[in-house]
């Protein structure tokens, strides 16, 4: 059942923050006031082939004719904060010359030690093995959204969430790596000031969009260092305080759970298992401890592709395979793990059969993320969805049917540019911290609650779906 969420607003706003994230095929982007209310939003994709760094540049340009277009033309942003993917790093040289960008996604990261923690140091040595020549002359490895912000005005830093730095890199690990620690921007707090818009930025932004009205983009606004974008999801749906969790879906999905920091197993506590990452929490108080579904959005992808639907609106298929009232059809169960296996009780399926065999799996991938983290003592209530996947409604009944937990969605439904306007209420002087900008930005407009009929017979289906599995993959899943 979804429920509407009615919030008080305090009204309108004058200032405005532009947000955008680095994505790894988009650049998501939204003018969002200071009370959390968007005023423009776009997603301007890259084009086919590699993605090299000015993509993202003429991608911002692009998204400022957009928003510029949709919003009144009072409202012009007062500070701007950007995001972006990782562990993606740009390399600059000497000669100020960028070269292509090491993508998180590109090829075998070698493991650089037993000991290392580092999620960015072995793209590092992915870079000196591949291409020792770049790595020679580079004098700076930026973070994505480091280097875009660097090209409007800021100075080189990187933007380093709490208790993090073991995680990006440091002397120690540096040294025993045989890297020159020189090459990493100094580390800067998230939503720190970090420079002014330049006018040549403004300017060369214009030509690149084919034109905008420059005096909506004033040079000399703040721009503010933002995160990673799992970090700013975790921000942008207010999961900073034990038990909240953050259900970030795209290409991938993380189920990402705040908690209180996590005793060593040496001191008695149990081991907790494989399948859960361990981090520290923007809230450096506490842990966020999350599972990882690689395959998500891009198993729908796939069924999109192979049934020949590229070109179809999303809502137009999920119409066609979720056809209310009445459950999924429970004649097909497909299971996506290395060796891709359909099973079909009745033989022969068709396309929406498939189709929901694809839904099923994906819900149930999502339950079993959510037990495993339960197990392990991390009970999950309800989830706080941030991504594309979020703005489906039918989907978003259908997931908390299947997963049987309440999920929220949030006015602004991409964490991370959710993030990247908490950060520029922080330094807007707005709100004086993480949970006054959460207040201010995050607000719930939906709550979609499991049909009891429905969440009942996904749970029994989901029993006959992991009995499957074990036998199919020759392991012991947990229920």
């Amino acid at each position: 059942m979804s429920t509407r969420v009615q919030e008080e607003g305090s009204g309108e706003s004058s200032r405005t923050i532009l947000c955008a994230d680095i994505g790894t095929s988009s650049l998501k982007a939204a003018l969002v006031d200071i009370d959390g209310h968007s005023h423009g939003f776009t997603r301007e994709t890259y084009g086919s082939g590699p993605v090299a760094a000015v993509d993202w540049e003429r991608a911002l340009a692009r998204a400022l004719g957009v928003l510029f277009s949709q919003a009144d033309h009072h409202c012009t942003p007062n500070a701007i904060c950007i995001s972006g993917n990782g562990p993606t790093l740009v390399p600059l040289t000497h000669d100020g010359e960028t070269l292509p960008p090491l993508h998180w996604y590109q090829g075998q990261v070698p493991n650089p030690a037993p000991l290392s923690q580092s999620l960015f140091l072995p793209q590092v040595l992915r870079f000196i093995r591949e291409r020792p020549g770049d790595y020679a002359k580079t004098r700076r490895l930026f973070s994505a959204q480091e280097w875009l912000s660097w090209r409007l005005g800021a100075d080189p830093v990187t933007a380093l969430p709490a208790s993090y730095e073991p995680y990006y890199w440091d002397d120690a690990q540096c040294e025993s790596l045989g890297l020159d620690r020189g090459k990493f921007p100094p580390f800067v707090g998230l939503g720190t000031v970090i420079g002014q818009l330049s006018p040549d930025a403004v300017h060369r932004l214009s030509g690149l969009a084919g034109g905008f009205p420059e005096e909506r983009f004033s040079a000399g606004i703040p721009i503010i260092a933002g995160g990673v974008d799992f970090i700013m999801a975790l921000i942008g749906t207010g999961a900073v305080e034990p038990g909240l969790v953050c259900d970030r879906a795209g290409t991938s999905e993380g189920i990402n759970l705040c908690t209180e920091n996590i005793v060593a197993s040496s001191t008695g506590t149990p081991q907790l298992s494989r399948e859960l990452r361990v981090l520290p929490h923007v809230n450096p108080d506490y842990r966020n401890v999350s599972v990882i579904i690689p395959s998500s959005g891009r198993l729908f992808e796939w069924y999109r592709i192979l049934t020949g639907q590229e070109r179809r609106p999303y809502d137009d298929i999920l119409a066609e395979l979720i056809k209310a009232p009445g459950p999924l059809s429970p004649d097909v169960f497909f299971f996506p793990e290395n060796n891709p296996v359909l099973i079909s009780r009745a033989g022969l399926y068709s396309r929406v059969e498939l189709g929901q065999a694809v839904l099923l799996s994906l819900g149930f991938t999502v339950r079993a993320a959510i037990n495993t983290l339960g197990r392990n003592g991390f009970p999950v209530a309800e989830m706080c969805l941030s991504g594309g996947q979020s703005k489906s409604p039918r989907w978003n009944q259908l997931k908390a049917d299947l997963t049987g937990v309440p999920l929220l969605v949030p006015e602004l439904q991409d964490g991370e540019l959710g993030g990247d306007a908490v950060l520029g209420a922080i330094a807007l002087g707005e709100a004086a911290n993480f949970r006054e900008g959460i207040a201010r930005i995050v607000h719930i407009q939906e709550r979609y609650t499991p049909a009891p009929e429905a969440a009942t017979f996904y749970s029994e289906q989901f029993q006959v779906y992991r009995e499957l599995q074990n036998n199919i993959q020759g392991k012991d899943y947990a229920p």
